[in-house]
């Protein structure tokens, strides 16, 4: 079978099967960021441009959405919604139509995540503390790990093979179990065997992601110990004042750090696909959990704020030219990729 490379451009398309029906969908032909805000009232699923300019509300539902994640393609998004009456996952095009859900049962499932071929997705199974892997039609699932009392942030690493996520409360230092750690663990999809990463470096580790080539991990990290710095903020209550974003190799070495400690703490890296830039949530100002959307190089500059209103997370960077040019049976997609300049 041959597709002309007229074809190529003018059809991204993909075919998804759901409930029986055959549906069209097409990936944005520029970069796009997808992100949750509630700058309208309730939580909504945007997409923006790269350097933060068309911020466009997708979903325009009462019902609380986020956590999004865009499908390898760029043709579907996944996230997660209350719009039935529970939390859950649902699918919807990379322009906001046809939202449907995953699962044909309900049950509380939290921070959705892709494989790399695009068949499945993993999850937080909330009312469990488990991490779980399922086709995305829904019918085939799998547990992969429990990851203790509000663990969880799967990512899946760039050749399918693994599944880093966190660790709660297993962590111990001179004998004694520290409840409130938060540290790395990986688990491999076909023998089953877990690891932990960076074990020495204790005591809060959050949101990993991998870098798109999977060498290495970014992720945020409180860098001192649990009982040794303490802050108050004006209402006295305790708070962390050191945890910001982190880069390290997947196997070790030293840790990069991305952002600067002296702002608020820093969470939820999204690596740019061409893994030289990371995006990241900070709170502005003095207004409580109003975090804004910021990018910033890996190898060093000054952070650039995308966002400038309302509680903003979850960000997600899609580039059409990450794509492979010929088609990819795997991903059931008929794409075209970056073309060479001179």
């Amino acid at each position: 079978m041959s597709i002309s490379f007229f074809g190529l451009r003018c059809c991204i398309s993909f075919l998804l099967f759901n409930s029986g029906t055959l549906t069209w969908a097409k990936a944005p032909s520029t970069a796009k960021i997808v992100f949750s805000s509630n700058r309208d009232g309730n939580s909504e699923i945007y997409v923006m441009n790269p350097d933060g300019s068309q911020q466009v509300n997708l979903t325009k539902h009462p019902a609380v959405d986020f956590d999004p994640a865009w499908s390898p393609t760029g043709e579907q998004i996944l996230f997660n919604s209350n719009r039935d009456g529970e939390w859950d996952l649902y699918f919807m095009d990379a322009d906001g139509k046809n939202v449907r859900k995953v699962f044909a049962k309900s049950a509380d499932r939290r921070q959705p995540t892709w494989s790399p071929d695009g068949k499945y997705i993993a999850y937080l199974q909330n009312d469990e503390w488990a991490i779980y892997t399922a086709t995305i039609d829904g019918k085939t699932v799998e547990k992969i790990a429990d990851t203790g009392e509000d663990g969880g942030s799967p990512a899946w690493s760039p050749d399918g093979a693994e599944i880093v996520f966190i660790l709660a409360g297993a962590a111990e230092k001179f004998g004694m179990r520290l409840p409130n750690s938060r540290q790395l663990r990986v688990a491999n999809l076909k023998s089953g065997a877990m690891r932990t990463l960076y074990a020495k470096q204790l005591p809060i580790m959050g949101n990993p992601v991998w870098s798109p080539d999977g060498e290495r991990l970014a992720f945020s990290w409180m860098n001192r110990d649990l009982w040794a710095k303490w802050v108050h903020d004006k209402w006295g209550k305790q708070v962390f004042d050191a945890q910001t974003i982190y880069v390290a190799a997947r196997d070790g070495g030293e840790f990069q750090q991305i952002v600067s400690e002296a702002g608020p703490y820093a969470l939820e890296p999204a690596w740019s696909p061409f893994g030289d830039e990371l995006l990241y949530k900070q709170q502005v100002g003095n207004q409580l959990n109003q975090y804004q959307i910021f990018k910033i190089p890996v190898e060093g500059g000054r952070p650039e704020q995308l966002t400038d209103i309302g509680r903003n997370s979850g960000a997600d960077w899609f580039d059409p030219r990450t794509l492979p040019v010929q088609p990819n049976v795997e991903l059931l997609t008929t794409t075209w990729g970056k073309l060479k300049q001179k």
